[in-house]
Order: C-alpha cells, then sequence, then structure tokens
C-alpha cells in the first residue's frame, strides 16, 4: 500500500526566538511565551485536518525561529500528532534546528525519543565580536559545550550554519571561522552570504551608514576560500550554500530546490503541492479562529501554469551544483529543454557558463558566480 502512496514533506514552522537576530526577517515573536500554549494546541489541530490525507512523508523538518526555544514536550506532542495522521516512511529523515543557548542534555534525549535524526546548530561565527554585532545571544565557549553534549548523547548527524560577509569579519577572521569548523566532527555545513533584508537592524545601519557591506571581490574570495576549504576538508558541495559529507545531504531541503511536495504547518508556513502553492496566515488570532472554524489557516494561494513552473524548476534546481536532468525535464514539462531554449543553452555553452555532462545540465564554477545571466536569457 505504501508503495502507491505519494511522497511528501511536511515543515513545521515554531515562531518563537529568545531575542531579535539584527539580519533576520523571517517571521518570529519574541517576548511572547504566553500564546505557545495555545500555539502548539491549534498546531495540532491543524495536523489533524490532513486527516484524510493519502501521503508517505519521508522528510521532516522543524524551522524558526527557534524550535529549541520552547520546552521539547511540545516538539514530542507535534511528532505524536503527525505519527497518528500520517504514514511516516521508515527512512524518514527528521530534522530539528537548534541555537546553543537553548540546548539542553533533556531536550536533545526528548528530540531523540521522538525519532529526530537530523540535528541543526545556528553557529553563524565563533568570533564573539561578530556574534555580538549580529545579535546572537551564544557566545563561542556555548558552540563547543553543546557539540560535546550531543556527541555525548550519540548524535552523530550534525549540521551547523554559519555566515560570511557580516560587519566585524574580516578575510582573517573568516579563515580562523572555517578553520574551527573543519575541526568539528559535523556532518553538513551551511554557509550563507550575508544577505540585506528590510525591517532589519542591519538595514537600518546601512540606510544611516553605520556600517558598510563587503564589495563583491572581497565576497567572492571570501566565497571561494569557504569553497576550497570544505571541498579539501571532504565536505561536498551540492548546492550553492550548502556543504555536506557523502551521505548527509538535507534530503528536505533539496524537496525545495527540485520543486517536491512538502506540505507547511504553522503560522506563515509555505506549502507546495504540484501546480498550486500556498502560505498560511501569519497573524495568531486568525490562525486560531480559522482552525477554530475547521478551516486550512490559508492566506493566499496561487495555481501556477505550466510555463510558469517550468522556469520556477529551472532556476530552483540550477541552484543544485548537479542542475537537472535532461530527460526528467522532459518527463516532467513534456518539452524537450535543449530544443525549446536553443538559443539560451548555445550561448551559455560558448560562454563556459553550463555544461552538460550524463544528460545533466548544470553551471559551470564560472558559471555559479555569473548565473543570473542565464536565469535572464531563460525568462
Amino acid at each position: 500500500m505504501k508503495d502507491t502512496k505519494e511522497t511528501m514533506g511536511l515543515y513545521i514552522h515554531i515562531p518563537y526566538c529568545q531575542k531579535e537576530c539584527h539580519y533576520c526577517d523571517f517571521l518570529k515573536f519574541i517576548n511572547r511565551d504566553d500564546t505557545i500554549d495555545d500555539y502548539i494546541h491549534y498546531l495540532l489541530k491543524e495536523i489533524e485536518l490532513y486527516r484524510d490525507n493519502d501521503y508517505l512523508v519521508n522528510t521532516i523538518y522543524f524551522g524558526g525561529g527557534t524550535p529549541s526555544y520552547i520546552d521539547s514536550s511540545y516538539i514530542v506532542q507535534i511528532v505524536d500528532k503527525i505519527r497518528d495522521v500520517f504514514d511516516i516512511s521508515e527512512e524518514c529523515e527528521m530534522s530539528i534546528e537548534m541555537n546553543p543557548e537553548s540546548i539542553t542534555h533533556e531536550k536533545l534525549q526528548d528530540y531523540l525519543n521522538a525519532g529526530m535524526n537530523r540535528f541543526t546548530m545556528g553557529i553563524q561565527s565563533f568570533d564573539d565580536k561578530v556574534l555580538r554585532m549580529m545579535g546572537r545571544v551564544h557566545r563561542r565557549e556555548t558552540i563547543f559545550e553543546k557539540l560535546d553534549l550531543m556527541h555525548q548523547l550519540g548524535i552523530e548527524n550534525i549540521g551547523i550554519d554559519l555566515m560570511f560577509g557580516n560587519p566585524k569579519q574580516d578575510y582573517g577572521i573568516l579563515q580562523s571561522d572555517i578553520e574551527q569548523a573543519m575541526e568539528l566532527d559535523v556532518k553538513h555545513i551551511s554557509y550563507y552570504s550575508l544577505m540585506i533584508k528590510e525591517n532589519t537592524a542591519f538595514h537600518r545601519w546601512v540606510q544611516t551608514g553605520q556600517f558598510i557591506l563587503l564589495d563583491d571581490e572581497q565576497e567572492r574570495e571570501m566565497y571561494y576560500l569557504i569553497q576550497k576549504t570544505l571541498q579539501e576538508n571532504g565536505f561536498e558541495q551540492y548546492e550553492v550554500s550548502n556543504f555536506a559529507k557523502p551521505g548527509h545531504q538535507s534530503r528536505h531541503n533539496k524537496k525545495y530546490w527540485t520543486l517536491e511536495n512538502y506540505i507547511g504547518l504553522g503560522l506563515g508556513a509555505s506549502s507546495n503541492i504540484d501546480l498550486v502553492r500556498f502560505i498560511n496566515v501569519s497573524d495568531f488570532e486568525e490562525y486560531f479562529n480559522m482552525i477554530e472554524a475547521g478551516e486550512f489557516p490559508i492566506y493566499e494561494s496561487e495555481m501556477m501554469n505550466k510555463e510558469e513552473r517550468e522556469k520556477e524548476y529551472i532556476m530552483l534546481n540550477m541552484r543544485l551544483l548537479q542542475g537537472f536532468e535532461l530527460n526528467k525535464f522532459e518527463h516532467r514539462f513534456g518539452v524537450d529543454f535543449l530544443t525549446k531554449y536553443h538559443a539560451a543553452v548555445q550561448k551559455h555553452l560558448e560562454f563556459q557558463t553550463i555544461q552538460i555532462t550524463e544528460n545533466r545540465l548544470h553551471f559551470t564554477d564560472y558559471g555559479l558566480d555569473v548565473g543570473n545571466q542565464f536565469y535572464l536569457d531563460i525568462l
């Protein structure tokens, strides 16, 4: 029976944080712990709305916010409800995002008992001055303490998130960050470039000239250093910002880049099912009221046409270093990619920004840097 079911990923949004980081524009709430009980109550009821589903869930991802901020008993309740409502694959990847300051022995043990098998810790930097500038709560010492705790509990599938291009982070600090990361026993590293988002402290400080961003050349040099060092230390780059030891790529996040189906549960969570994208409401009261009325708490839904989805498929898949298989593209969209986009393909083959290897179209190293023009030509 399971083999006939459609595979599905689940994303669960936990919108609570201890403090607001200066670069973050994700949906999160500070000092709203008074809503946690109600939020979990209605999140469980939202999951119940999918009772008659016919999906086989093969990835579950707790993101935020900071999922490790709330009591772990809530996470256990959510996992129990998911197991009750959905059919879960025996090989299901179950991930949780954590911040060092909120990790405890008790929480980790509860996560393990619930079936978590992939743990991601938001580190961002090992330099205390950089961490303060970013608005992070933890300090360098805490990172190593919590990694030791995870290893003591037998947790091996550990990933860390780092960031480069921050104020206070020069090339030397980045080198030190990378060297320290390479000494850790971790299986996955996401290394993100700082993006200045509106309505963040960093955006205000840039606008008022309180700090100046790195120029493109400086940022490229940092990115090359990251790529080179991680690859030399056994990490395979499989996406623009993601590196993994063999066998440890994030299966859930790859669903986003390959346009596989996933359901977002919780406040502001996004979903993608076939040609339909929808996003949940981001207001507590509206979320509670809609679920209380037995409605899916959807704020906005978009039915994409096949042409739009085709373009999105190309752009997202090209974030992956392996690109996409030409025959899979034809099977999914009913068109031959090399014929439809002949002019763009020839142009970028000549410019050596793309290449075709074993029926896969993907960027060259040079193309990863200048890929925007390829996207413009496709569009």
